[in-house]
Parts: C-alpha cells; structure tokens; sequence
C-alpha cells in the first residue's frame, strides 16, 4: 500500500476523531493535531492559509531544530523552506497563501537543503478543515538519483565511458536548433584510429579496447567543457564543437592529432588518428553534415592519413 494512500486512509479516520476532538473542546484541537501527524515517516507540516502552525518530529529533525518555534523563526512560510520545482512553466509557491490554490489530490515537487545538500520531495496538500492544511512530504531523492545513474548508463558508451551515438545526435539535434535561433556557428569533428585492424591483429581485442580507452581518456581531458565528445562506432569518434568556427575546429582537431601521436601509449607505443572537419551551414540538414565531415576524415586518410581536412563550405 503506497504512502499516499495510507495518508488518506489515515486522513479519513483522523478526520472522524479530529471532529470528535473538537466537540469535546475546541482546545483539545492541536493536540489531536499533534498525535495525528507524528503518524508515519514523512515529514508533515500544518499550516492555515499562509503560516506554519505545527510540524511532526521528523520535519523539525530535518531542519536540524528543537520546536516549532525555532522552525518559524527560519521562516513562517512553508514557501520560504522549499522551492518549487518548476515543470511546463507551472508555479504554485510564490504567494504566502499558495495552499488555498492546490487542486485535490495534486502533487507538487519540492526541494530544501539539508548540510549543504538538496533533497527533493514529492508535496501532497489536504484539506483538514476550513482553517487547516495538511502538508506531507515523500522525499524522493534516492529514486531521483537512481533513475540518474540509469539514465546516463543509457547514455554512455559502456567501454570508453563516453557519449554513445544515440546521445550525440540528440544533443546535435538541439544544438542545430540553437545555432538557428541565434545563428552561432558549430562544427562537428570526426576522426579515427589509423590502422586500427592491425593493433587488434597484432596485439588481440583486449588490446584494442584499452587503446580505444586510452585515446578518449586522452582527448576527454583536452576537450573544452562545453564540447560534446561520443563513440561514433568502432574505432571512430566524433567531437561536437558548440560555438566555435571553422578554423577553431581546425586548431582544436590538429592539437588532439598532435597530443595523440606523441603520447606514449603502453601497449602499442604510438598511434595516429585522422581527422574530418565540417563547419555547420544554416539550413543544412544534420545528415548533410555529417557526410561532409565524414568525406573531409576520408580524405585524410586518402591523403596518408594522421593529417587533418577541413570539409569545403558550400
């Protein structure tokens, strides 16, 4: 049974002997209140229509304070404690009295920061009656974290660690779009081990893979921050240079040919890479470029390889 509906559950019974309580006497009501809310392991704030009037343990342990006075004084205002998580432009949390507007059963992400580290959770708000609201917090930070790890892992290429073809084109695709809007230029670099077929012929598979290892380790760690950097396939690999001209494209793609011929590897001892440059044109089709840049990186290898091509503009 999930939290949720436990809550209900236990919403919809407490709402039966949280009416009892206040027809025995209206100033049993918080303490009915009180009891209520140590229930389960959420974190649980009560509020009017725009103040905190109580909270259970768990919430005050959260925010590292001894009473509910001391969580008032860091602020009254559950919105002041937790930031909204803004999804499709919707806000809930700018005004004090923002519960007032929570439709039924809406669930609302949150964050607040506990040791310098942001949680996030899942918001729930009931209704109690016509002066109080019920708040539940599910923290959902390790779930976050985990659907993370697993969304990168999709990501990545599993032997080099880095961007995988699937990945690159989407972020190519939205770099397209932006350089479109603002019309700034990007170039796109492919290159790939030369002779590759005779490292794993001479030396065997596990071989070649700690090379191909190696040589993204190698230019990963030259690479700008903002350069997109993936396994096209085999032996080949392609850079995306986000904001950067041709002939920067050229500079940068002729420092990794330089870096990586002079790097003394542990097995192979040295390896050279040819390299294909493109500079993105408006109004070009991403499959256009490509091939552009693919042409340019067979042309240096026609040419004698470990050299660099730039792709002509058209």
């Amino acid at each position: 049974m999930s939290g949720i509906i436990q809550t209900s559950i236990a919403l919809a019974i407490f709402m039966g002997g949280y009416g009892s309580c206040l027809l025995i006497r209206r100033n049993k009501k918080r303490e009915c209140l009180k009891h209520f809310i140590e229930f389960g392991n959420r974190l649980i704030i009560i509020t009017d229509s725009t103040e905190i009037k109580d909270a259970n343990q768990k919430t005050l342990d959260f925010f590292g304070v001894a009473s509910v006075a001391e969580l008032r004084k860091k602020s009254r205002f559950v919105s002041r404690l937790f930031k909204e998580v803004v999804v499709d432009d919707m806000r809930h949390m700018e005004a004090i009295d923002w519960v007032t507007r929570i439709k039924p059963n809406q669930t609302i992400r949150v964050q607040a920061v506990r040791n310098n580290f942001t949680q996030t959770f899942l918001m729930h708000v009931s209704k109690i009656d016509d002066e109080y609201y019920m708040l539940e917090f599910q923290n959902i930070s390790k779930l976050l974290a985990e659907k993370n790890n697993i969304e990168q892992s999709a990501e990545k290429d599993d032997l080099t660690q880095i961007y995988n073809r699937s990945k690159f084109n989407q972020m190519l695709l939205s770099v397209q779009r932006n350089a479109e809007i603002y019309k700034k230029p990007f170039c796109i670099i492919l290159f790939d081990i030369d002779h590759f077929k005779k490292v794993n012929d001479t030396y065997g598979h596990d071989a070649g893979d700690k090379v191909l290892i190696q040589v993204a380790t190698l230019v990963r760690h030259i690479l700008r921050d903002s350069d997109l950097f993936a396994r096209w396939g085999g032996e080949e690999f392609v850079i995306l240079a986000e904001s950067c001209a041709l002939n920067d494209a050229y500079e940068l793609a002729n420092r990794l040919r330089s870096e990586i011929e002079s790097f003394p590897f542990p097995i192979v001892k040295r390896l050279t890479c040819s390299f294909g440059v493109a500079e993105y044109q408006m109004g070009e089709s991403l499959e256009n470029l490509i091939k552009r840049a693919d042409s340019a990186l067979y042309q240096s290898k026609k040419e004698g390889r470990n050299r660099v091509t730039l792709a002509p503009i058209r």
